[in-house]
């Protein structure tokens, strides 16, 4: 059967388009476009002709011209699995060029293959930016304002930025999207907008707010957009929309800053001012205006241990074991792959009958075979809380679409179905996951209460019977449909960014109805402090990615996240050096959450778990263990400090990494303060001795060797593989010798 397929926006790709698709998807008014086409089978059609209307006045048709030998042209970092995906697939392609309408009129076109084919009608309404003024809403305090069309290009309150120009993206009728521009100080810094892996400041760089899962090398993509931006000009910004927007700081004028953001129904655009000369102060105040900033359990910061590749109850008690033979004390445990994969309740070969899907799960409906994967997981549990190690088992928000005969899950499913407890698409159909992780599972739609309680029930016994402390609440990027409907009314183009804040929120509450728990998360967005804690996603072992961790830690304090964490060394691919392993290890132990993970390894030798004796082992490094278990003492040492700082940071909405760059330029990007007496300056280059650091005026100690040294200058330390530079703010009460 021949087809002819084009799909203007395609499957909403936020960074890659398909070969079908128009680009721009949404051009502006006597812009010229192209509209793709592809044809299938291959040689099936040898001419396309696209006719055009503008109103009812016909226009010359135009020929699509056949692409030989297409491949897509990819944004840099992005779509190695899109590429490959696309280049297999047997098709022509085909392009043709168009005008889009002037503003106000409506193009109408269609396609017509070898004379007879012919495709739906597609319509475009002109629209572009036009200059103008707004009406500015303000409450008492004048920094919380809603702008909206108007005449006046107002002054902006003392110690915000001056207001430079106002343009509007219109059809004529209705606006859809504003630009404001402000100017920019030549040494103006700008931090925040969540947790960006590529630089601390962002000035010079384009940043849209978009929730994305970028595997590894993340560049300008993050899971963890947040519009909150910091100023060193003494100023904040929170955009109070879940929508599409861009920051374009300093990038294309080096004297401007311009924001440009999609206004909501009524065409308005909500902004929140925070001002001061303190910016942790402006930070606590985001991050309190947006909260609460809840407090983890106390447990919660020890150390995680966890690996991809633990998917039976035998190689959990005996990673813990070992952990525990070695005096490496966890606190943590999470275990992802200890479902049976389809349902994401059950335990992998547990044995039971098929319940009705309206009913909830007890765990007196399973037994567990001496053969199977768990063969008693209820005990596992009891002796891991025996040993003083909490256990978060691994979630994601999806309905996965059926590879095998599960009764279970397929019953499941037809009540999913049936009572519309996923994400619709505008016809009314449940919505399919279009990115490739679950591709074709139905979303959970969070805002349904039936739905949430529904889905939250099926793991109820997990927690009230089992006694598991919390979830690995992963994913939640699964949304790219702009017009995909939730059950409050809201569109994909209002939640795509809001979605993993309300799942793991969902998770969250419900958790700590039945006991202190937690949620363990990588995606997220304004108000995510709320369901704690949180850590970087994926990343290769390499000195690169460490680097850009630490930078996504900071920048995550700076965007109101306090407790974070990553995984040490990176958890993909082949293992770490010993070196970078332990100098991961060393920051990680001045972090809010402290876990090492690794990826799937498909059950092959060598292993790649992170374990310490897994990298002492396959580097031949001898001194693996016992540095890794040094810097766990060293962190259980801590935990009164660490313990404090961090009732301290959900108190006042202060992040517990603060980067030494909110205050002082010269300082490497990487250099933080741990809470508010501890100055760390992680060592992020390989094979060296001693490390240049900056430290800030005042008297300071060295936290491993006791000297007194003053501030204010560049200094150089001793930096063996054992230390991290540290030091104590001379005046403050912290005693720990190391």
């Amino acid at each position: 059967m021949t087809q002819v397929l084009h799909s203007p926006f395609g499957q909403e790709h936020p960074y890659e388009q398909l070969p079908e698709e128009r680009f721009p998807r949404q051009p502006l008014a006597g812009q010229p476009f192209t509209i793709g086409i592809v044809s299938r089978p291959p040689d099936a059609v040898h001419r396309i002709i696209v006719h055009r209307a503008v109103g009812d006045r016909y226009l010359p048709p135009v020929e699509a011209t056949q692409i030989v030998n297409w491949r897509p042209t990819l944004e840099e970092g992005v779509g190695a699995e899109f590429l490959e995906r696309m280049i297999k697939i047997d098709q022509d392609v085909w392009r043709a060029e168009l005008t889009a309408p002037a503003v106000g009129e409506t193009l109408t076109y269609w396609l017509e293959a070898d004379g007879a084919t012919q495709t739906a009608r597609f319509t475009i309404r002109g629209e572009d930016w036009r200059d103008g003024g707004l009406t500015v809403t303000a409450a008492d305090n004048a920094l919380d304002t809603r702008i909206m069309p108007g005449t006046d290009v107002p002054t902006l309150a003392q110690g915000l930025p001056p207001l430079l120009g106002v343009q509007w993206l219109s059809d004529g009728g209705s606006v859809r999207r504003v630009r404001l521009r402000f100017r920019a100080t030549a040494e103006e810094t700008f931090l925040g907008l969540g947790e960006r892996f590529n630089t601390l400041d962002q000035r010079g760089n384009v940043i849209d707010i978009r929730c994305y899962e970028q595997y590894k090398n993340q560049g300008k993509h993050t899971y963890f957009p947040i519009p909150f931006l910091l100023s060193s000009q003494g100023y904040g910004l929170l955009v109070e929309s879940n929508r599409w927007m861009q920051f374009d700081l300093a990038a294309s004028n080096a004297e401007v800053w311009t924001l440009e953001a999609d206004v909501d129904a009524d065409g308005c655009l909500p902004l929140i001012w925070f001002k001061g000369d303190d910016p942790l102060a402006i930070i606590g105040q985001f991050a309190k205006r947006t909260g609460p900033v809840n407090l983890p359990p106390q447990w919660a910061f020890g150390l995680w241990m966890s690996g991809n590749e633990w998917n039976s109850q035998a190689r959990v008690e005996k990673e813990v074991r070992a952990s525990l033979e070695h005096g490496i004390q966890p606190s943590v445990v999470v275990i992802e792959a200890w479902s049976d994969e389809t349902t994401f309740y059950i335990w992998n070969d547990a044995q039971y009958t098929p319940r009705s899907a309206d009913q909830t799960p007890h765990l007196s409906d399973f037994t567990f075979p001496a053969e199977g994967k768990w063969t008693d997981p209820k005990g596992m549990i009891d002796w891991l809380h025996a040993q003083g190690i909490k256990l978060l088992l691994w979630q994601i928000p999806v309905m996965k679409a059926l590879e095998a005969p599960h009764p279970q899950h397929e019953a499941d499913r037809t009540y999913f179905e049936q009572q519309g407890y996923g994400v619709k698409d505008p016809n009314g159909e449940l919505h399919r996951v279009r990115p490739f992780w679950f591709r074709g599972g139905y979303l959970w739609d969070v805002t349904n209460p039936q739905a949430r309680e529904w889905w939250l029930d099926k793991r109820r016994y997990l927690l009230e019977e089992m006694g598991i402390d919390g979830f690995k609440t992963d994913g939640g990027e699964h949304l790219w449909g702009s017009s995909t409907r939730f059950a409050d009314g809201r569109g994909g183009d209002e939640l795509w960014n809001q979605y993993p804040q309300l799942y793991t929120e969902a998770y969250y509450e419900f958790a700590n109805r039945y006991r202190e728990s937690i949620t363990f998360s990588r995606a997220g967005f304004t108000g995510s402090q709320k369901s704690p804690a949180h850590w970087a996603g994926d990343e290769n072992s390499n000195w690169g990615a460490f680097r850009h961790s630490i930078i996504a830690g900071l920048s995550a304090g700076i965007s109101g996240i306090p407790f974070w964490g990553w995984d040490i060394a990176g958890f993909s691919g082949e293992i770490p050096t010993a070196e970078l392993y332990l100098r991961g290890t060393a920051m990680a132990t001045f972090c809010p959450i402290m876990q090492y993970h690794s990826e799937f390894n498909q059950h092959r030798l060598p292993l790649r778990d992170r374990t310490p004796w897994n990298i002492q082992e396959r580097t031949g490094d001898d001194r693996v263990i016992a540095i890794f278990r040094s810097f766990v003492e060293l962190r259980q040492k801590l935990m009164p400090y660490i313990w404090q700082e961090a009732q301290h940071s959900a108190a006042t909405g202060e992040p517990m990494m603060r980067a030494l760059k909110l205050w002082y330029p010269q300082a490497s990007e990487y250099q933080y303060f741990f809470g508010r007496d501890l100055l760390v300056s992680p060592v992020v280059e390989p094979e060296v001795s001693t490390w240049e650091l900056f430290l800030p005026e005042g008297k300071w100690r060295d936290l491993w060797t006791g000297q007194e040294i003053d501030g204010g200058k560049v200094i150089t330390v001793a930096a063996p593989l054992d230390r991290i530079p540290v030091f104590v703010r001379g005046e403050s009460g912290f005693v720990i010798t190391a």
